[in-house]
């Protein structure tokens, strides 16, 4: 069972969080990476598996993305970045990010979701044109120009915030998380997410007994 099927057998419905998808499609990142904006502008902060997908391709899958792509400390300003290939974009398709952060004994969601628009075929020469990496991150974002965000629900009930739409003619992305039900106290996070997409969040917690065991395989990042 891979990340995405466990994710979205939590947040059910919301395939994309509360990400929106009916936008501009931004143009296909041509450094070949995703970055990931930790709470507190740094990396990732949660030990768990991820995986990216465009369309319905995996493209990368880790077991433990804040030890396999970790970024700086709180306040480093230095994001977590995964090498993606964007090779089996051609037109119009969608990258998808999927997240299970472990905290404590609860497992916390994040899906977020980016319309991309062109060709990937040159996305293994990096850093060669304007469009950037999407960032996605836990941070949440008060200006709506690069940075989209989420916050994290609550372990009794699923809750989540949204946020603003982000765009940003660099890169593109779209961060959100979703909270599962469980019986034990809530603990919230917020995600965020920056660069040139719209984001909204959604997280999910839900008790980490089964569902952890079940992902201790390795899962890809964008």
């Amino acid at each position: 069972m891979s990340v995405r099927d466990v994710v979205l057998d939590m947040v059910k419905d919301k395939k994309c969080g509360y990400t929106r998808t009916d936008v501009e499609p931004k143009p296909v990142p041509t450094d070949g990476k995703v970055t990931w904006l930790g709470n507190g502008d740094g990396g990732f902060t949660h030990t768990g598996p991820c995986e990216i997908y465009i369309d319905d391709k995996m493209v990368l899958h880790g077991d433990d993305c804040e030890e396999e792509y970790p970024g700086g400390p709180n306040g480093s300003d230095k994001l977590s970045e995964m090498p993606v290939d964007y090779s089996s974009c051609n037109g119009d398709c969608t990258l998808s990010f999927y997240w299970l952060g472990f905290q404590n004994e609860q497992w916390q969601a994040y899906v977020n979701c980016v319309p991309l628009k062109g060709s990937g075929g040159s996305t293994t020469q990096t850093q060669a044109s304007n469009a950037g990496s999407p960032a996605i991150g836990e941070k949440t974002a008060e200006t709506p120009s690069t940075e989209t965000q989420s916050t994290g629900g609550s372990s009794a009930q699923e809750q989540a915030t949204e946020a603003p739409p982000a765009a940003t003619p660099q890169s593109v992305e779209t961060p959100t998380t979703e909270t599962a039900p469980s019986a034990d106290t809530p603990e919230t996070e917020s995600p965020s997410v920056e660069t040139t997409t719209t984001e909204a969040p959604l997280t999910t917690d839900t008790k980490c007994k089964a569902p952890a065991r079940r992902l201790r395989k390795k899962g890809i990042a964008l």
